[in-house]
């Protein structure tokens, strides 16, 4: 591909439908794939947030959105999803040199799944219903779905514009006018987006894109009373802390998609151990583990564990980290010099701690100054060890054997998480037992990964609250109101 030139590229908040800069100073950035200078964000201060807070309010307040149609709002979104079509190679190349992931990664699937699901959005919005209910002759009960008002969306940093999507798609197409934030460490494309939806049509004020630090734009947007709604993806420690910061506030709708530590159980009764290692080498590693929902326990049969284990070390092989802007390249960088000092720091202490390690580092990664990390597997990992009760989000797994099914269902669900879990066996009535048993929002049988539109994806415990996706997700950016009308009885 021919890249683009990097001072074409937009770094100002996207306000009222122009771009402005942003008061907050600059967030210098280097390329995580070969440490290049990269264009500075100009950050947002709190006196940006109140600013966009005030001009989202009057987008709003006047009707220009809310008030259109179902069917005009659908236009305008497909009508995005048409222009991102249109843009996915550039919106790709900011991706990719923002976060190391490989640009066919983003070229052929991410952004084509961003515009797939912002379609399907739109597609819906206008076979939703609202409710009548007659409790008796005289009494009828109206039950209708309103906007929340003003929200904001906080994005983050893995798979931006995917993320993005699940929440502005629904969000907008119910007649919110939303702030979001993206991820300091990958804006490029979310601010890219501000102009897309202009040229779609969307009346200035109601997409607002504000860059910054999450500890100041994103605190401020969580705390600031005008704010109905906040809808956050990124790790549970920060989760907590905005659904405490949003209670305290004005108790402002909260939803949040928080961190994993899935887990992946194939059992004695799996034939196909084939395609159990491809499944979870795939799923593992791509993106450099680098995935909220990443099967980064493996809970494997104590007869099966070594002739499993064998045939991994062999697969995963596919997934050491190569050029990013090679068109075969399945797996680039890690996406900062942050993350990738917190992963080797996890792998660190792990080696410390006498846990055994069998994976060896690649002898030389795709380039000197970039953040590489090939997949490291821990073996006979403690219960209680720091990488088997943490998210690393990062390529490393950790394996734990044993005897009983249900040995594993109480090792799968000693953790403070539940996003995702996956049960490998021929068994159709284990495997079904097992799902229900296994604390997680997504279970897996026999597969890994598997995604759709039209399904509902969050956990349960501290892997967060509320879902994207799916047609319930509507409801999480509105509120009901119930209208009872009493009718006269003229006979």
């Amino acid at each position: 591909m021919v890249k683009p030139d990097l001072a074409s590229i937009e770094v100002r908040s996207f306000v009222g439908g122009v771009y402005q800069e942003g008061t907050g100073g600059l967030i210098e950035k280097v390329s995580p794939i070969d440490g290049a200078q990269l264009p500075g964000i100009k950050a947002c201060s709190i006196a940006d947030v109140n600013s966009a807070v005030v001009c989202a309010q009057e987008s709003f307040r006047s009707g220009l959105w809310r008030t259109q149609s179902t069917e005009e709002r659908k236009k305008c979104l497909l009508k995005l999803a048409d222009l991102m079509e249109q843009d996915k190679e550039y919106l790709a190349f900011l991706d990719t040199i923002e976060t190391g992931r490989a640009y066919s990664n983003f070229l052929n699937d991410s952004i084509p799944k961003a515009i797939k699901t912002l379609r399907w959005f739109s597609e819906c919005i206008d076979k939703l219903q609202g409710t009548c209910i007659t409790p008796a002759q005289d009494r009828i009960c109206l039950i209708n779905s309103e906007p929340l008002g003003v929200v904001a969306a906080i994005i983050p940093w893995n798979d931006p514009l995917v993320v993005a999507v699940w929440k502005l798609a629904p969000a907008l197409l119910m007649g919110n006018s939303l702030i979001m934030k993206p991820a300091e460490q990958s804006s490029y494309s979310l601010i890219r987006l501000g102009q897309l939806a202009i040229n779609a049509g969307i009346p200035r004020g109601v997409l607002n894109i504000l860059p910054g630090y999450g500890e100041i734009a994103g605190k401020a947007l969580v705390t600031h009373p005008d704010i109905r709604g906040v809808f956050f993806t990124g790790s549970s420690s920060v989760g907590k802390q905005i659904l405490s910061d949003a209670g305290m506030s004005n108790m402002k709708r909260v939803g949040l998609e928080c961190g994993g530590k899935s887990a992946f159980i194939v059992t004695a009764n799996c034939s196909d151990l084939s395609s159990a290692v491809k499944t979870l080498a795939k799923n593992m590693f791509y993106n450099q583990g680098q995935i909220c929902s990443a099967p980064s326990r493996l809970l494997i049969d104590k007869q099966l564990e070594s002739e499993f284990l064998v045939s991994l070390l062999e697969e995963i092989k596919l997934y050491e980290p190569c050029d990013p802007w090679a068109p075969e390249t399945r797996v680039g960088a890690v996406c900062s010099e942050t993350q990738f000092k917190s992963i080797q720091g996890f792998i660190r202490r792990a080696e410390q701690a006498g846990i055994k390690k069998i994976t060896q580092d690649a002898p030389k990664m795709p380039h000197e100054n970039g953040f590489y990390i090939s997949p490291t597997i821990f073996v006979d990992v403690p219960l209680d060890a720091e990488i088997a009760q943490n998210e690393v989000f990062g390529p490393v797994l950790v394996v734990h054997s044993f005897k009983a099914v249900k040995e594993a269902i109480e090792i799968a669900n000693n953790t403070k998480y539940g996003l995702a879990a996956a049960i490998w066996s021929d068994d159709l009535n284990e495997a079904m037992l097992c799902a229900r048993a296994l604390e997680a929002g997504t279970v897996h049988v026999n597969s890994y990964g598997e995604d759709d539109e039209s399904a509902p994806f969050g956990g349960v415990k501290e892997s967060g609250i509320g879902k994207d996706k799916s047609l319930l997700v509507f409801e999480e950016y509105a509120n009901l109101k119930t209208t009872w009308i009493q009718l006269k009885n003229t006979h």
